[in-house]
């Protein structure tokens, strides 16, 4: 069962509606460790001290181990020029946690360019305010409204848009202004010189190609092929059926060899035989 990553209420007006947060989507890339290729062994990475760059003579701290207590944040204000904050100082400055997802305004849902969406998550309602809930969904669907509004995650102040989606809502943690690139000096001039007739041909070609969307006829074919990738060395490290295990006796590292050499020719015959044709398609 899915758990909640945040509980709280919806607040607008007079009005607040209990509510829990859970995920609404998952990445599934594929995820791999470092591992040594000698040992087999995984590898683990440890914060040390950096040596001083040339011309500085070298410092004697350079490579040595640093404790988790001993590291602070530094932001570069100049080549190899920093400025520390100390946990304690970014912890006056993170946001007071609240629970409530305060809104600040209803908007037009066309007028957000989905561009500003990031995370998106279900708001799913406590029982007891199913109806008050309900009324919220059934009201900003019929007006075409979102809400824009505010609330704090894991010590972050996030802006977020709540939007009806079938008998739920969907809260969407969306990027500040400053935090969309400018596209003006991207865009392309607009051509005057197209005709009306490729105008209605570009129109009847998309016409022709559209459809409804149906997210599963697109899946994640690179992850579906690295998955099936790993299934297959992981099948061929396993044991095999009636596989005698190599033992530390004699007899048991004989039997393992027997094994290995009738493994080693039924797969020496099954190379030796010629590929199949392949049947030609008739058009």
């Amino acid at each position: 069962m899915a758990r909640a990553v945040w509980s709280g209420t919806i607040s607008f007006g007079l009005v607040s509606v209990p509510v829990r947060l859970y995920p609404a989507t998952r990445r599934k890339d594929v995820r791999f460790h470092e591992i040594d290729r000698v040992s087999g062994r995984r590898i683990r990475h440890q914060k040390v001290v950096e040596a001083a760059p040339p011309p500085t003579l070298p410092h004697k701290g350079g490579g040595r181990f640093v404790a988790a207590t001993d590291v602070v944040k530094g932001f570069e204000v100049a080549k190899d020029r920093y400025v520390t904050v100390a946990r304690e100082e970014l912890e006056e400055l993170a946001p007071e946690r609240t629970r409530t997802i305060d809104v600040e305004q209803f908007v037009d849902a066309a007028a957000v360019d989905p561009i500003y969406y990031d995370a998106s998550y279900y708001a799913v309602p406590d029982r007891d305010f199913e109806r008050a809930y309900g009324l919220l969904v059934d009201a900003m669907r019929e007006t075409g409204k979102i809400a824009i509004c505010w609330f704090v995650l894991r010590r972050k102040r996030y802006l977020a848009a709540l939007r009806p989606q079938g008998r739920l809502m969907v809260l969407a943690t969306m990027f500040h202004a400053d935090e969309i690139l400018p596209a003006t000096e991207l865009e392309p001039g607009t051509p005057a010189d197209l005709r009306k007739n490729e105008r209605e041909m570009a129109s009847l070609l998309i016409t022709t190609l559209s459809g409804p969307f149906e997210p599963q006829r697109y899946p994640d074919q690179y992850r579906q092929r690295l998955e099936a990738l790993v299934e297959g060395r992981a099948a061929s490290a396993r044991p095999a059926p009636g596989e005698v295990p190599a033992g530390t006796g004699v007899q048991d590292l004989m039997s393992a060899l027997r094994a290995s050499v009738e493994q080693a020719r039924l797969t020496s015959r099954s190379r030796g035989k010629p590929p199949a044709r392949r049947k030609r398609k008739t058009a």
